[in-house]
């Protein structure tokens, strides 16, 4: 494991470091599987495209910079934002780094370290997803297995998920923040489907590359 924190995200440098490599955003769609009556074990499409960019972003070296809406253009915006919040009502220094590389393959971008025990995952939502979050207090499968998946690569033992409304008026709290424990079990199925996914990227990357 190697904390580099001398770049920033989102530069030149930053992208090149991703370059053919599962971060947390990507894990979903590595260990997806069909749900369906006929195909229960097969692949989805969306490995198989992840698959394809990857391979490519290898042979060109360039990180795929895929669409950016509205919403997400907003949330990278408000993150310093919540940042500064999350530490003013919890009282905690967040560090922030670049990257968090664990091999040639795997990585995470954290939003935030919090000592050596835990991080914290940033999300500005609009105010109708704020309030579901907030009804239900619960977190989406993909954003749970984002986090798991920074745990594994960061060493930490929990991730403090917080999603920031920035759109609230008057005196309602903006922030709601869920505490997300290590879970091993699902570290393993996570690092199963990564390895996998590698040694078909690798094949690919053979077969393609002759």
């Amino acid at each position: 494991m190697e904390i580099i924190d001398t770049i920033d995200q989102f530069s030149p440098e930053w992208n090149a470091l991703r370059i053919g490599s599962i971060g947390g955003s990507s894990i979903s769609d590595v260990v997806a599987q069909e749900r369906d009556s006929t195909k229960k074990s097969g692949k989805t499409g969306v490995r198989k495209k992840l698959l394809y960019r990857f391979v490519g972003e290898i042979l060109s070296g360039q990180k795929y910079q895929g669409y950016v809406s509205h919403d997400m253009k907003e949330g990278t915006e408000y993150e310093a934002e919540a940042r500064g919040y999350y530490s003013l009502i919890t009282g905690v220094e967040v560090r922030q780094v670049a990257l968090i590389k664990d091999g040639p393959h795997k990585h995470v971008s954290p939003d935030g370290l919090i000592a050596d025990v835990g991080m914290v995952e940033i999300k500005t939502a609009i105010p109708s997803i704020f309030v579901e979050t907030k009804d239900t207090g619960s977190i989406a499968t993909d954003r749970r297995r984002q986090m798991q998946w920074g745990l594994k690569r960061s060493g930490r033992q929990w991730c403090d998920y917080v999603m920031y409304c920035p759109y609230l008026k008057g005196d309602y709290d903006p922030m709601i923040v869920i505490r997300l424990e290590r879970d091993e079990k699902e570290i393993e199925f996570l690092e199963a489907g990564a390895d996998e996914f590698i040694k078909d990227m690798i094949s690919l990357f053979l077969r393609v590359n002759k």
